[in-house]
């Protein structure tokens, strides 16, 4: 028999996340991973249609080093450490930053170079 699901059950959706992992390389680790999973889905979910979830909203980040019992649940923006700046002798932090978040290409468009030759009239 099915049991109905609804999306205020937390602790309900969290075990069927735990079965679903429990088939996966994971699965000794789903008590962990699991709420983390549910948080994430339930975070970006909007209440006034909750079937249009976006997954490549939830973006998971590998680090090296540490182990997966290190595993958070980040809400909001991640920013890459990116160590340019530190090696150029520029500033390792900044307080009270402004960031600008841009969703285009900043770099010029390619030339578009498509060359085709159209022979109207040939002899053989």
């Amino acid at each position: 028999d099915s049991i109905p699901i609804t999306l205020n059950d937390k602790s309900n959706l969290i075990e069927n996340a735990k079965t679903s992992l429990a088939s996966k390389v994971v699965a000794q680790n789903a008590d962990l991973l699991a709420p983390i999973a549910v948080d994430a889905v339930l975070s970006i979910m909007d209440e006034r249609n909750p079937s249009a979830i976006d997954l490549r909203d939830i973006r998971i980040v590998k680090k090296l080093g540490g182990t997966i019992d290190d595993t958070v649940l980040v809400e909001g923006l991640l920013l890459g450490n990116n160590k340019a700046s530190h090696l150029a002798n520029g500033p390792t932090k900044i307080k009270d930053a402004r960031i600008g978040l841009i969703q285009f290409c900043v770099s010029p468009p390619k030339t578009d170079m498509d060359q085709s030759i159209i022979c109207l009239l040939y002899t053989s």
